[in-house]
């Protein structure tokens, strides 16, 4: 086009729409402002409804009258916050009147109908350089673009030709700048557009500055169309009549968020995706399949609700629903949660929505009444089976979230057997050539493989960013190229769009390097003489397996760990806590459990001693953990009493925790807009690196602050991988190949040549899985396994395990695509799943004791990569799984452990020096020296300690022999590296000579408050709270951070020295002295705290002072403390006593230490235990009432 100015542009637009239906032109005169209405173009259109009319006419004596009748309720309505399409929608009632202000095409009536010629009474106004305004402030200021339906202005638009030298960003810095938001014209509209030659962006809300204008593109670019501008597609199909007539009746939603109403308008990919949705179904009818693959920040989720919505108002000819049910499931409760709160926002009715978050009972009620709009986990559908009716043959809509894992091999049957009539699944046996069968059982697994089969009367749409090649076959269009999504909108989109930042672009990447030796030849600098010692016979490994072995332990090594822990705080303190207004967060994803609960232990200590705790950890694994050394964890023992599965999601959220530790949770799903860095200690590949980098991807823009990007720090996979498995769902994506369904026979042909069961065996097993009597079937396949997989050698077991494995895998999933039956491919699923339990797992031995006889010598992370991980703008390829061969495990070739070592050092050789030894022969001498541990025991100060630890590292040092770095000369010359090595060695005695210190166990903690202060309570048991009760919210209370700064310096000292009091039995009476002194003089801290998290504001004298309160203040402040002094009621007598004791410790304790003699210190112990459970007992309702 060649077209070089605004008003051209301008014109262009309007000449296309005004050649289209119901469209006609108007001048800006014709628009009252005033009124905000186009008063001839409204009565136009009411004029039409003739019998309406009338009756307006007859009751307001006029036209005029009338017609003012109805405008000046429109005006009423919208001041009293009425949204304009629910005013279009619904009409209006003018003294019992119903006036339509609109009328939908209708999609069944006849040309002829009165609802036809009412639709074709419609009028759309195309007005340029409209006036929306009379205030002086905007004299002058005109809309380019203004739609106006029946008179009301449903649309503005501001036109930018880029060959003026404007462009999008113009316009949008015009209606931040230059429209008032408060503007009842400008408010009243549904949407406001700016459009270029290149670009589209709309929003629903001005708000001056902060306008928030969203994408509105075919594509990240939008394609260049021919004789047109790239943004033609907006007034050649969105703007058309019969669009425009759509999206207000099915799209444009009102919602309630936080006490305001935000109104949604679908982005062009989700009217897009839907109306194509619909218009298939209306096309194909029930018993088909749709793939839609959007990337995260397509706002998946509202086009899942918009979807169901519409599908529900979808009918036949006859008027009878094309769907009886939408049913919408997902494989996660949070996700389910999601889905069911927008479903539920988009309700124009009630009832219409069943979330079934809990009970499969509900859920089978819901389908047995016919709910509309059915949202659950997919999880509960075997179970609700029991409890279904399925009486009367109805259509479904299935839409699934997660669909690459949220429908597996049995919950596809499961949700077929739910919605499925006795009579559905025979016309599928029909269809399938399975009604044949005269044996009764061969008739049942016919039955029963029908049901994992497309049936004819539900139909799915399969949602997901990432689908597997699985998905594509299960739901996906089979082209010539090979099996494509319905719909996508790619992750390249989003991130250009900006729904989503881009995890790739900012990557570090680092290596472990490392240098293991034997145990008995350290280091030569280290090496102690062994001369004269004679050689046993060198033992010999197996090679891969020792070799994994030792990479395995690379990754548990102490140092290693304590090495990245220290590498990811000083980033995240250096950088990561600055980002996004001083709010980041970050994640690190560990390999195991184990790993979780090791970094978990390093993080808090690096904390406590580097950073003084200045923030909190959390960490989430499943279950419970048992170390080596026999300690146990749970999530809540680390983490706090309570804070344990989605609470940990909860506490994640409040300011004082920044770093969250994680084995396999929290890696999906996970919606966390402050995590803004991501450590990474894990393998990950495919799907599963996608999903848990994309935890990053979440945009956060409030209140000013902004997150601009993230960051990654990969301590395990390379650069290449990771581009590798994002590269496939960047753009479009294809699957290529057909999934071969004759590889099932195939596989049974292996399984049948090892000869462990018969045909009458197997048909048994499945004769008794059929009744249910589940102990007759073991019983069988327990024979089976005894009397012949026993004999079998161990790599036969390997790989008949294998085969079954992959026959019940692949026959779940294959099972689905069969266009006939054949029973007993279903008969052999059924007695493999029940045979594959029993047989005997041959776990690989492996050569454990090779670890014992190895050692990390030399240890350094090196950064490999720094930069961006760019991926290619090319669409990609899956291609179909293919079942292979099942093979025997290669021989493990033996090996002495000198060549195993070189194996394993071969990558690092030449690239490490002496100043990656990692130095645990001198640490060992260091710690067992008894010199050292007698200072250590004696209290000397630190700093005679450290000249000692100088003095002696010198000494062991010299009686070692060998070669390297001169040792000796790094301590005597006090070299920083000297300095930094005693510094964390005194540490390290210091705390192992500490035998009071123990692990933090709350659970234990909390049984021990109970015990001390249980005879204590006795006599105020009825009016008291449970003393369990009190002892957890002592401690939530003492660990609680308190929103105003100052008032939280205490919480780490107090947990401690009430642990180390009451959960520490080998504590001296030195460090029991200690403690007690802690608690009594922090104990005016915590009335303070306590004082602030009941009442919302700090404690304050009488005055009204907060600067200068005092321990008189605290008990006068809590009422429960305050009536002691003067209480008659001889059960408080003690508890009196206790806290003029209490005062007179914290008056000795503001001098100098309170002089208890020994004998006495445990008693003063109960006493302060009690009197701080005391307050809290008496708190409990106060701290209720306030949210705690």
């Amino acid at each position: 086009m060649n077209i070089d100015n605004e008003t051209k542009f301008e014109q262009h637009i309007e000449a296309v729409l005004l050649a289209s239906p119901l469209y006609i032109k108007r001048n800006p005169k014709d628009f009252d402002i005033k009124r905000r209405v186009d008063a001839d173009m409204l009565y136009q259109f009411l004029r039409s409804q003739t019998d309406t009319w009338a009756r307006m006419i007859k009751r307001f004596k006029s036209d005029d009258a009338a017609l003012d009748a109805v405008i000046k309720d429109y005006n009423s309505k919208l001041d009293n916050g009425h949204s304009l399409v629910d005013i279009l929608r619904k009409g209006l009632k003018i003294q019992g009147i119903p006036v339509k202000l609109m009328q939908t095409k209708p999609t069944l009536a006849g040309e002829d109908s009165a609802l036809h010629e009412l639709y074709l009474a419609n009028r759309f106004a195309v007005v340029r350089q409209m006036r929306y305004s009379l205030d002086k402030a905007d004299k002058g200021n005109e809309l380019d673009l203004c739609i106006l339906l029946n008179g009301f202005p449903i649309i503005t638009a501001e036109l930018k030709n880029e060959g003026t030298g404007q462009n999008y960003t113009n316009g949008i810095w015009q209606y931040r700048n230059h429209r008032d938001p408060k503007n009842p014209m400008l408010r009243s509209a549904l949407v406001h557009f700016v459009v270029d030659n290149n670009y589209a962006f709309m929003t629903t809300y001005l708000n001056g500055e902060d306008t928030a204008f969203l994408p509105f593109n075919v594509d990240s670019v939008n394609p260049q169309v021919e004789g047109d501008y790239a943004t033609s597609y907006l007034w050649r199909d969105i703007w058309q009549a019969d669009s425009l007539l759509n999206i207000i009746d099915h799209f444009i939603k009102n919602v309630q968020s936080d006490g305001k109403s935000v109104t949604y308008f679908p982005r062009y990919h989700q009217l897009r995706v839907v109306r194509n949705l619909i218009r298939w179904v209306g096309e194909d009818g029930p018993g088909h399949n749709y793939l839609i693959e959007h990337s995260a920040g397509s706002g998946k989720t509202k086009s899942m609700a918009w979807l169901a919505h519409q599908l529900v108002n979808l009918v036949n000819p006859d008027q009878t629903p094309v769907f009886d049910s939408i049913i919408m499931v997902t494989d996660r409760i949070v996700l389910n949660a999601n889905m069911a709160d927008d479903v539920n926002a988009f309700a124009t009715e009630a009832g219409v929505v069943k979330d079934i978050r809990r009970g499969s009972k509900r859920l089978a009620k819901a389908i047995n009444e016919g709910g509309r709009i059915i949202v659950s986990t997919v999880q509960k559908f075997s179970y609700a089976l029991s409890e279904l009716k399925r009486e009367k043959h109805r259509n479904y809509a299935v839409i699934i979230d997660e669909a690459h894992t949220a429908i597996g091999n049995e919950s596809a049957k499961d949700i077929v057997a739910a919605l499925s009539t006795e009579a559905d699944i025979q016309v599928a046996m029909i269809q399938a050539d399975a009604d044949g069968y005269e044996d009764q059982m061969d008739a049942l697994m016919a039955y029963m493989q029908t049901q994992r089969q497309q049936m004819s009367h539900i139909s799915y749409f399969a949602f997901t960013a990432t689908p597997k090649d699985k998905t594509y076959a299960l739901f996906g269009k089979k082209t010539p190229e090979g099996y494509v999504a319905h719909d996508y909108y790619t992750m390249k989109q989003a991130i250009d769009e900006k729904f989503i930042l881009d995890v790739l672009r900012n990557y570090t990447t680092y290596k472990t390097m490392f240098e293991y030796i034997e145990k008995n030849t350290a280091h030569p600098t280290m090496a102690m003489t062994t001369e004269g010692v004679a050689k046993e016979p060198e033992e010999l490994y197996g090679e891969k397996k020792s070799v994994a072995l030792i990479l395995r332990k690379l990754n548990s090594e102490p140092e290693n760990m304590t090495l990245k822990a220290r590498l990811a705080l000083s980033y995240f303190m250096q950088h990561t806590r600055n980002k996004i207004g001083g709010k980041a967060k970050a994640m690190f994803v560990s390999d195991s459990r184990a790993s979780a609960v090791r970094y978990k232990k390093i993080f808090d200590n690096l904390l406590a001693e580097e950073y003084g705790s200045e923030f909190k950890t959390l960490v989430a694994f499943s279950g419970e953990v048992e170390l080596p050394d026999g300690s146990k964890y749970t999530e809540d023992k680390m983490n706090g009493w309570g804070i344990k599965d989605d609470k940990i999601r909860e506490t994640f959220d409040t300011p004082e925790y920044r770093i969250l530790i994680v084995a396999d949770k929290f890696q999906t799903g996970f919606d966390q807009p402050l995590l803004h860095t991501m450590f990474v200690d894990k393998m990950l590949g495919g799907i599963q690196c996608i999903q848990t980098l994309s935890r990053l991807n979440r945009c956060y823009d409030k209140g000013g602050v902004k997150k601009e990007d993230t960051m990654v720090i990969d301590f395990r996979n390379d650069a290449d991988s990771v581009q590798k498995a994002f590269q496939k769902y960047y753009q479009t994506t294809i699957l290529n190949g057909e999934v071969d369904t004759q590889r099932l026979y195939t596989l049974l042909d292996d399984i049948k040549a090892f000869k462990l069961y018969n045909d009458t065996e197997r048909d048994r097993v499945v004769e008794s899985m059929m009744r249910q009597d589940v102990a007759s079937a073991v019983s069988l396949c327990n024979s089976i396994v005894k009397e012949r997989e026993t004999p079998l050698s161990n790599d036969d077991k390997d790989k008949y395990r294998k085969l079954v494995n992959r026959y019940i895998r692949s026959y779940g999933f294959m099972a689905q695509l069969l266009t006939y039956c054949d029973p007993d491919l279903e008969r052999e699923y059924i007695f493999l799943r029940a045979l594959y339990p029993r047989l005997q797992y041959t776990r690989e031995t492996l050569p454990m004791e090779i670890l014992d006889r190895v050692d990390l010598n030399k240890l350094r992370l090196q950064m490999v990569m720094d930069g961006t991980i760019t991926l290619e703008e090319e669409d990609a390829e899956l291609k179909s799984s293919r079942i292979g061969d099942v093979k025997a495990p290669a021989e493990d070739e033996k090996r002495s452990l000198r060549e195993i070592l070189d194996i394993v050092n071969e990558p690092y050789k030449g690239f490490l020096d002496d100043h990656d030894i990692v130095l645990r022969p001198l640490n060992h001498l260091m710690l067992t020296d008894e010199k050292i541990n007698e200072a250590v025991r004696s209290g000397n100060s630190y700093g005679v300690l450290r000249e000692l630890f100088s003095e002696r590292a010198q000494d062991l040092v010299l009686d070692m022999s060998g070669k390297g770095i001169d040792l000796y000369e790094e301590f005597i010359n006090d070299t920083p590296f000297a300095r930094e090595y005693i510094r964390g060695l005194l540490d390290m005695a210091l705390r192992n000579n500490q035998q009071s210190s123990i692990n933090l166990d709350l659970h234990r903690l909390a049984e021990k408050i109970v015990e001390e202060i249980r005879e204590e309570f006795i006599e105020l048991a009825q009016t008291s709270r449970r003393l369990d009760e009190v002892a957890e919210y002592l401690i939530n209370v003492i660990q609680k951070r308190a929103a105003k700064p100052g008032l939280n310096g205490a919480n780490d000292l107090l947990i401690n020295s009430f642990n180390h009091l009451l959960c520490n039995e080998r504590l001296t009476e030195l460090d029991r002295r200690a403690h007690f002194n802690t608690l009594v003089g922090k104990f005016e801290s915590f009335l303070k705290k306590l004082y602030y998290l009941i009442n919302n504001r700090e404690l304050t004298t009488r005055e009204g002072s907060a600067d200068s309160t005092t321990f008189s203040d605290c008990i006068f402040g809590h009422e429960s403390l305050k009536r002691l002094k003067h209480t008659t009621d001889t059960r408080y007598y003690r508890f009196r006593d206790y806290l003029e004791k209490v005062r007179g410790w914290r008056n000795d304790e503001a001098h100098s230490a309170p002089e208890i003699p020994d004998a006495e210190l445990r008693e003063a112990v109960h006493v302060l235990v009690t009197m701080y459970a005391y307050v809290i007992a008496r708190s409990i309702t106060d701290l209720e009432m306030n949210g705690f």
